[in-house]
């Protein structure tokens, strides 16, 4: 599966993809932002010492930057800017959280 298109909605704060099979998926920033993939937020978000410091994360979205023809890069203004997205996790993402899909942009069957 990979992306047909890719939109970056600030206001309503969610990151808009419409897949190759017509169907498109809000993923939220704040979601995105605290699921962030790279090795920094990882180790933070596994480590179970309950005197750590929280660092605030940032879910203000700076910029998206394709990393080949795989993933994207997105960079949150004041937080991470390491974390690399595949299609396949956003595909994962996309099975564990139907509520996220537009129905209406799924053209009904055919009879």
């Amino acid at each position: 599966m990979n992306p047909a298109a890719i939109t970056a909605d600030k206001k309503r704060a969610i990151l808009a993809i419409r897949w190759d099979d017509g169907v498109t998926v809000n993923y939220p920033f704040t979601f995105l932002s605290a699921a962030c993939p790279c090795a920094t937020c990882n180790e933070e978000r596994n480590d179970t010492n309950p005197l750590k410091i929280l660092k605030p994360r940032s879910d203000i979205l700076g910029a998206i930057t394709p990393v080949g023809s795989y993933a994207v890069n997105l960079v949150w203004q004041g937080g991470c800017r390491n974390g690399i997205y595949t299609w396949e996790m956003f595909e994962d993402l996309r099975k564990k959280h139907p509520e996220w899909t537009t129905w209406a942009s799924i053209e009904p069957p055919k009879t």
